[in-house]
């Protein structure tokens, strides 16, 4: 008889990773087996990994949570939907490996209620004599949680009908044009369509700074700060907005000497 049960966490958000995460540590017999912010590299570890419940986003870019389920093969896990928008939770009940849905932000009292159902589909018995799942602490943590984003080898972004592997060190800065991006990478420019919220919450923030409501630069790609200019390695001139000088100014000093 199992004494554990995995998990595998697919979001494309930072902060979903950072809470689901926490929650899993707190119940005892919980594992978190893996965790990705790309469904694509998700579908084919939940396939190889063979985790016992999957937490799965329903809104990612290039492949939705139901776009997931479809290309999911069984065995399949449990599967806990997480989404902002609930939706989209009565499309996703037509799959029988779906056990709940969580709403966005999660609490950890409906985190548990989640548990709970999928420890009953599974037969799955509690130990008595093991510690009962405790609560985050309210006061916050002296040492804070590395940032997933800051692990992310790659992104797949899409261009046209293409996925484009791209490393956050290839991307110089990017570019806003209302729905789009112009990624200017150091090989090629890249257009694709995305917001700069969205990138922006993708990009590991240690690496990368938002200047104006138009453009993120990678810091190491700033060759010069003139007054409310900044200059890249290749030449391009992007002017700090108002609202985001301080900041940027505050984040560039902690590499002055």
């Amino acid at each position: 008889m199992k004494d554990i049960l995995t998990c595998y966490l697919v979001d494309d958000e930072s902060p979903a990773h950072v809470i689901m995460s926490k929650y899993i540590s707190r119940v005892p017999y919980l594992a978190l087996l893996g965790q990705t912010y790309d469904p694509f590299e998700g579908l084919e570890q939940v396939q190889q990994r063979k985790p016992d419940i999957l937490f799965l986003d329903v809104e990612m870019p290039y492949m939705t949570g139901v776009e997931f389920l479809k290309s999911l093969q069984k065995p399949h896990p449990m599967v806990i939907m997480v989404t902002a928008s609930p939706q989209f939770a009565a499309e996703t009940y037509n799959f029988d490996a779906v056990t709940h849905y969580l709403l966005k932000p999660v609490g950890f009292d409906k985190f548990l209620e989640a548990i709970n159902r999928v420890t009953k589909r599974l037969n799955f018995e509690i130990d008595p004599n093991a510690p009962t799942p405790t609560r985050p602490p309210a006061r916050v943590q002296t040492q804070a949680p590395v940032d997933p984003r800051e692990k992310i080898p790659y992104f797949l972004i899409k261009e046209d009908k293409k996925l484009i592997r791209v490393a956050p060190e290839d991307i110089v800065f990017a570019e806003g044009m209302k729905d789009y991006l112009k990624l200017h990478l150091t090989t090629r420019v890249l257009i694709t369509h995305m917001t700069m919220s969205k990138l922006e919450e993708m990009l590991p923030p240690s690496q990368f700074l938002r200047i104006n409501r138009s453009y993120i630069v990678r810091r190491q790609a700033i060759k010069e700060i003139d007054g409310n200019q900044i200059t890249t390695l290749d030449g391009k001139k992007v002017v700090i907005g108002v609202t985001y000088r301080e900041r940027v100014m505050e984040e560039l000093k902690k590499n002055m000497i």
